[in-house]
């Protein structure tokens, strides 16, 4: 079944795979295609996103599990609707103790049968790591956790195993092999001699399943009473300090992961380990569960997130194609630049479509306020530095402390590669490491592609100009470090040394791995939070300080986009909903009124005595107007206020720690975050205040735009070349702010209600109240996409051309196929346009 347009659902706890096959009727009726699933395997217990899967070969119990999976796909199936599957191949969720095969590596290090899933650097040269994971889940320093007793041993009868338990949460295995020290001392000396005898064998030998079943009846209250200390007395832990020594793990306070992990992470997040899943064993038994369901036909396709996390994208995606005898949608969750294509040889159907969110605000944006509003912003803020240097220094930032330990690691590869050539081995540590940073600071895409098949012509003029900029930044580093760093980011150096080839190849492909984290947190999670010119151009992959879109590139994307590529306006990742996008767009056709406004709102909130920064002010006022409810047109009760203020509160506080300039999620700044929340309640305190009547005023005026923006943007969507997708629930106003809060629960009764009111009248006819009019929209052209899919994915698309006072607001094509014909036009708000634009 060929998707014509999907529907994603966050599965949690609350919301299971039974709540999604109710909804089979609306969501035949709204004419969806596909079911758009979060991942489905068993997560962390809670989990509220299930991108902390612990494993593969077992659909989530808290969604329902296979049962339920399976009952669902029905369900949808007797309704037309298949299903997609969000897959994370990339990582898993570790800590606490849920992931029994993360717990394995734990409990025997190098010597776990899955040792060789996860990226783990076992030869670790920072101290007492060798032959160690480092385990970064201490809420104090170690030797402050002991002392205070919170790292305790117990013994578990039913597996009769021992564990250390870090804060009642996180389970650290013992070594079997270090079982007899512990017997021992408690009285058990026949047991320890046992356990002492076989200390060298292997996991896999049985007889440590014979040891373990004599242990069962065996009374360990003296053993492990043995190692408990006094609170507060350190000396008095030495001998569970010397049991923790002796293991395979080395337990830290949360804040050293950036200095010394030595696993490869998603991103920053310690508690998501890398696996390797370009190793064939890892794949199929990481496999094992989601190709069956796809041969036998319960899936349809799959999405891939964070591909460009593997060390091989192309040779996963091809591996994929083989598993299977037939083909299948196959999605990537791939961030593109602007000026980047995804690689054919992939052979993908195309992104998750974020380039299409980027697109579509970049051609409803004004350009004319582009000036206008890059003045207000400097006059209000004092912000001055461009928008490429805030990207640079924060890349900078977040190689020089959160993923320090990555860049150490990849500083070593690269000195040893220059160590076998006398002509480069005078290099120096600091040298080499500061020269990878600005490399990879001057990178203007996530990552490159350089494989075994060798490098391609748009990867080696990227690194190029790459290594351009980082010598124009740090003339100080010598320039021949930058030209080794070339010579091996493009092979080149394996021409010069054919026997370093698998050396160099490897440390190649190791630096793509972080080049794309550095950007994700450099670019999305600092610089898009500090460069707040007009948070609506804000999004991931967008590029900050390029403001707008012309009508002509709009096109141009249009016409080479695959047609089977998703289409996204909104995502679980997106910064902004939807149609809080599209009215923060639209203060670019009102900059004179921003401007007054800005003015005498922050005369009317600001304080001496708890100032907070005027970028984040500046960025709050858009924030709130972004999400201000579309149906607030009176004052909002008290209580609703109040959940809104909640919500904001939350939005700019995850915003300002992600900026990390005033204040950061380590190591915060408790007062300036004090003084935000007060801004924050002054704003928000009741419904009448004279901020409050002011901003309303505004929101009157300006919200109309927004309103008809929102229009343009789903009838694009809906119409463009490439295969929409829908978020839960922004088929109504989409006007959350970043996760947590675009994952709140979903009013599906209130979508089902309103969506039997518009199909009984033309779509033209339906309130904006609630979003009928959205909806109505929606329905009318997933319906006619039903009706027509030949139209869709397979017709012509054929920019028209417009004449008359207004040309260049309008947005005009065609799309073909055989004997139908559809003409899409659109009239983007513009400053002062005349409304006289018609299609030739």
């Amino acid at each position: 079944m060929t998707p014509r347009a999907t529907y994603r659902f966050q599965f949690t706890a609350d919301f299971t795979f039974a709540d999604a096959a109710a909804l089979a009727p609306y969501l035949s009726e709204l004419g969806i295609s596909h079911v758009y699933c979060s991942p489905i395997l068993a997560a962390r217990e809670g989990s509220t996103h299930g991108y902390d899967g612990v494993h593969y070969s077992l659909i989530n119990p808290e969604l329902g599990g296979e049962e339920g999976f399976r009952a669902m796909a029905a369900t949808l199936r007797e309704k037309g609707i298949g299903l997609i599957v969000d897959f994370v191949p990339n990582h898993m969720g570790v800590g606490g103790a849920d992931n029994a095969f993360w717990l394995s590596v734990l409990e025997w290090g190098p010597l776990s049968p899955v040792a060789g899933w996860f990226d783990i650097d076992w030869d670790s040269n920072t101290p007492g790591l060798s032959g160690k994971v480092l385990v970064p889940f201490l809420g104090d320093h170690y030797g402050e956790v002991l002392a205070a007793g919170d790292l305790e041993l117990r013994f578990d009868p039913e597996k009769a195993a021992f564990a250390i338990w870090a804060h009642d949460t996180h389970k650290l295995p013992v070594c079997p092999q270090c079982y007899g020290e512990i017997l021992r001392r408690g009285g058990l000396d026949e047991l320890a001699d046992a356990y002492e005898a076989v200390a060298g064998e292997a996991p896999t030998n049985p007889v440590w399943k014979e040891l373990r079943a004599r242990l069962r009846d065996a009374d360990m209250t003296k053993a492990v009473a043995s190692y408990v200390g006094t609170p507060g007395d350190l000396d008095s832990w030495k001998a569970m300090d010397a049991l923790i020594e002796a293991q395979h793990w080395r337990p830290v306070k949360f804040s050293m992961d950036g200095d010394a992990i030595n696993y490869r992470r998603f991103f920053t997040m310690s508690d998501l380990a890398g696996v390797r899943v370009e190793k064939p064993e890892v794949f199929r038994a990481t496999h094992k569960l989601i190709l069956p369901l796809m041969q036998e036909g319960i899936i349809d396709g799959i999405r891939i997130d964070h591909i460009d996390g593997l060390i091989d994208p192309k040779g996963y995606c091809l591996r994929l194609r083989d598993a299977l005898d037939k083909p299948f949608p196959l999605y990537v969750e791939k961030i593109l630049a602007p000026d980047e294509e995804l690689p054919e040889d992939w052979q993908t159907d195309g992104t998750t479509g974020y380039e299409f969110a980027n697109q579509v605000v970049g051609l409803i944006v004004d350009p004319a306020g582009e000036t206008a509003m890059s003045e207000i912003y400097a006059a209000f803020t004092g912000q001055t530095t461009s928008p490429e240097d805030i990207v640079h220094i924060a890349k900078l930032e977040i190689m020089a402390q959160p993923m320090a330990s990555e860049l150490e690691a990849l500083t070593d590869r690269f000195l040893a590669l220059a160590q076998d050539d006398p002509r480069r081995r005078d290099f120096g540590r600091a040298g080499m490491r500061a020269g990878l940073s600005q490399v990879v600071a001057g990178l203007d895409v996530y990552r490159t592609y350089v494989d075994r098949d060798g490098i391609r012509d748009e990867d080696r003029a990227r690194i190029a100009a790459a290594v351009e900029r980082a010598k124009l930044r740090a003339p100080e580093i010598d320039p021949g470090i930058f030209d080794f760093i070339a010579l091996v980011l493009t092979l080149d150096l394996a021409e010069e040394h054919p026997e370093q080839r698998a050396d160099i190849l490897k440390t190649t492909m190791r630096m793509q791995q972080f080049t794309g984290p550095v950007m994700a947190k450099g670019l999305e999670d600092r610089a898009l939070y500090r460069y707040a010119r007009l948070i609506a151009l804000n999004e991931v992959g967008s590029e900050p300080g390029h403001f707008g879109l012309t009508l002509e590139a709009f096109h141009a994307a249009n016409a080479a986009r695959n047609p089977s590529c998703m289409l996204t306006t909104s995502t679980h990742d997106t910064k902004r909903g939807e149609d809080a996008r599209m009215r923060i767009a639209a203060l670019s056709g009102h900059p004179d009124l921003w401007r007054e406004r800005i003015a005498e709102w922050h005369e009317l909130l600001a304080d001496e005595d708890q100032p907070i920064d005027r970028n984040e002010e500046y960025f709050f006022y858009q924030l709130l107007f972004g999400v201000w409810e579309a149906d607030w047109s009176a004052a909002p009760s008290p209580e609703a206020l109040a959940s809104l203020r909640e919500r904001v509160e939350a939005g700019m506080m995850k915003s300002v720690r992600e900026a990390a300039v005033n204040t950061r999620w380590v190591f915060g700044n408790e007062e300036y975050e004090t003084a935000l929340c007060a801004f924050i309640a002054r704003a928000l305190e009741a419904p009448d205040t004279p901020f409050l009547r002011s901003f309303r005023g505004f929101v009157a005026e300006v919200a109309p735009h927004g309103l008809v923006n929102s229009l343009i943007q789903t009838t694009l969507k809906l119409t463009a070349p490439g295969m929409p997708d829908l978020y839960q629930g922004a088929e109504l106003w989409e006007q959350s702010l970043v996760d947590p809060d675009n994952r709140r629960p979903v009013d599906f009764a209130l979508r089902e209600r309103l969506l039997g009111e518009v199909m009984a009248e033309p779509a033209a006819l339906a309130p904006a109240d609630q979003g009928g009019v959205k909806l109505a929209l929606t329905a009318a052209l997933l319906n006619l996409r039903r009706d027509k899919p030949e139209l869709f994915q397979e017709g012509d698309y054929r920019p028209v051309e417009a004449e008359g006072k207004g040309a260049a607001s309008l947005c005009a094509f065609e799309r073909r196929h055989g004997d139908d014909r559809m003409l899409v036009a659109c009239a983007c708000i513009r400053q002062g346009a005349a409304r006289t634009a018609m299609p030739r």
